[in-house]
C-alpha cells in the first residue's frame, strides 16, 4: 500500500525511539550542572544523539514526509556536528536538545508507531551485544 513505511524505515524509527528513550533516561532527574560534571553521561548522551541522527539519515524521504513533526534535517545536522567535531562538542546544545527536544521526539515516534498499528516496545536498557573477543591466543589469562 502506498505511503506505508518499509521494514527498514520502521527499524530506523525504532532505533531513533530507543536512543531517545535511552538518552532521556541518562539525564532523568539531573540538572545541567550534574550533566556537565559527569563526562560519562555527556558522552553517552552525545552518542545516543549521534545514533538518532544516523537513523534519521537512513529514513526514506517518503516516510520522513509522512511524519512531518520529526525534525529529520536537524537530527542529521546534530549528528554531523557531534561526529565530526567530537573534541569540540557544544554540550550546552546537547543538554538543550536533551532537556527540550527528546520528549516531544519520543511522543511523536510513539504516536506514529501506534498509528501504524505497531506494538510499542519499551527499551530502557541497551540491546545485548555479542561478546567481543580479542584476536589470537589469550596471553596469561
Amino acid at each position: 500500500m502506498p505511503g506505508e513505511p518499509g521494514q527498514r524505515d520502521l527499524a530506523h524509527l525504532q532505533d531513533m525511539l530507543d536512543s531517545a528513550r535511552q538518552a532521556a533516561s541518562y539525564v532523568r532527574g539531573q540538572t545541567f550542572t550534574q550533566f556537565w560534571d559527569d563526562a560519562k553521561t555527556r558522552d553517552a548522551v552525545a552518542m545516543r544523539l549521534q545514533a538518532i541522527g544516523e537513523a534519521a539519515a537512513r529514513v526514506s524521504p517518503a516516510t520522513a514526509a509522512a511524519v512531518p513533526a520529526l525534525p529529520i534535517h536537524q537530527m542529521r545536522g546534530l549528528r554531523n556536528r557531534i561526529a565530526h567535531t567530537y573534541n569540540k562538542v557544544d554540550f550546552r546544545a546537547v543538554w538543550k536538545v536533551t532537556a527540550h527536544d527528546l520528549q516531544p521526539l519520543i511522543s511523536e515516534l510513539e504516536k506514529y508507531f501506534l498509528q501504524q498499528g505497531q506494538r510499542l516496545v519499551e527499551t530502557e536498557r541497551p540491546r545485548q551485544s555479542p561478546t567481543i573477543r580479542p584476536p589470537g591466543p589469550r596471553m596469561g589469562m
